[in-house]
């Protein structure tokens, strides 16, 4: 994996055309935010807010309508979506390798390199010993590890996540936000998470970013001392429970307004 680039927005604005309208939807407004190199940051906020759209446009999905934002590439970012959308034919291994081989007339990967990449990235979610099963044969947590692999063997420094957990029972849930700590620490891409669950981003986060009609009302910042690094011990500790608080209290502000 490359070095992660900083990603810097500037007034960032995004409107949709409506019938009758000549103003549009507003999607986005003023949206300024610097995600430095290889940090971790939550989007939460009510459904409807902007925050999937931030992330189109954050992979290029969608253009801007106004604002800038810093240059990145396709090639920079790897986008797992709240549904694995797996193809049922193709085995596990077939599945994350698949973006490779479409991707390969540009990068001219070895098929060698494929093997290391798809590889290296089902080792990273856990799932090297189930790489031959087709989808109908993996749970939906399994899938959402493919899923989740097939954005890893990319290499990205970027990473965009989309409420990917979502529909995951609570103990699948932790268990892959564990995971997914811990792939952080290790390889250090710049995450930017997209959740509904104010527990998920206390827990997974360096800071919370809270949105509301289209604009980042509040951000707060995460203390994880690093003696609360390991599975559990930080969902325990008083300074969870604070983050836990103070999102919840901007999520309250805008019901209050």
């Amino acid at each position: 994996m490359t070095r992660a680039p900083s990603l810097t927005l500037n007034q960032l604005g995004l409107r949709y055309p409506a019938h009758g309208s000549a103003a549009g939807v507003v999607a986005l407004q003023n949206i300024t935010a610097s995600f430095p190199a290889g940090s971790f940051t939550a989007l939460v906020g009510p459904s409807g807010c902007g925050k999937s759209s931030l992330l189109r446009v954050l992979a290029g999905l969608q253009a801007p309508t106004q604002g800038d934002m810093s240059a990145v590439t396709q090639s920079d970012i790897g986008f797992v979506f709240q549904e694995p959308t797996l193809l049922a034919w193709r085995n596990v291994y077939d599945n994350v390798a698949l973006p490779l081989k479409i991707a390969n007339r540009k990068s001219r990967l070895s098929a060698q390199e494929i093997d290391v990449r798809v590889s290296e990235a089902l080792t990273l979610v856990g799932l090297e010993a189930r790489a031959k099963a087709l989808p109908s044969e993996l749970s939906g947590g399994m899938k959402m590890r493919v899923s989740l692999a097939r954005a890893l063997a990319k290499r990205p420094p970027i990473l965009l996540m989309d409420e990917p957990f979502a529909a995951l029972d609570e103990l699948t849930r932790f268990r892959l936000d564990d995971d997914l700590r811990a792939i952080w620490q290790q390889q250090k891409p710049t995450i930017l998470f997209v959740t509904h669950s104010v527990t998920e981003a206390a827990y997974l986060a360096q800071r919370a970013l809270v949105m509301r009609a289209g604009e980042i009302k509040s951000e707060i910042a995460i203390a994880r001392p690093a003696s609360q690094n390991q599975p559990d011990n930080f969902r325990a500790a008083p300074s969870f429970h604070a983050a836990c608080a103070a999102i919840s209290e901007a999520l309250a502000q805008g019901e209050r307004a």
